[in-house]
């Protein structure tokens, strides 16, 4: 059997490299997971916001906008699910001819919300505005 070439007084000396490397993986994993929830996130809540603005810029002729419009908010939130939670949609019409949804999202935090002030990825604050389509 060989033996170590390391002296009695360097027993052990491996474990703390060893602990901080191990953290640092964690860490990085950890990191590399909320930022990949966080755009993908971002992506599915902004798709669902462009398609609600262009079902309410697509109003048929003869309904109501106002009903169209939260019809159409409803069926988002299906889309979105659980998501739907954290996520504002409010329909937006800043004059006839233009249509929209604004939409209002915290994104995904970093770190734990112990720690108040942390960096937060795929927050969206954004108003969609489309030409309304006359529809005969």
């Amino acid at each position: 059997m060989p033996r170590s070439t390391r002296s009695a007084g360097e027993r052990g000396s491996g474990t703390l490299g060893t602990a901080l490397a191990v953290a640092v993986v964690i860490g990085g994993i950890g990191l590399a997971a909320n930022v990949t929830i966080g755009l993908w996130a971002r992506t599915t809540v902004e798709s669902v916001a462009y398609d609600t603005a262009r079902r309410i810029a697509e109003t048929p002729a003869g309904a109501d906008p106002a009903r169209h419009a939260q019809s159409s908010v409803a069926n988002a939130r299906r889309a979105l699910g659980p998501l739907a939670a954290s996520v504002e949609l409010v329909p937006v019409a800043p004059d006839p001819d233009h249509a929209g949804v604004r939409v209002r999202y915290g994104g995904v935090r970093l770190v734990p919300r112990l720690l108040d002030g942390g960096a937060t990825v795929g927050a969206i604050d954004r108003t969609i505005v489309l030409r309304r389509e006359r529809l005969w």
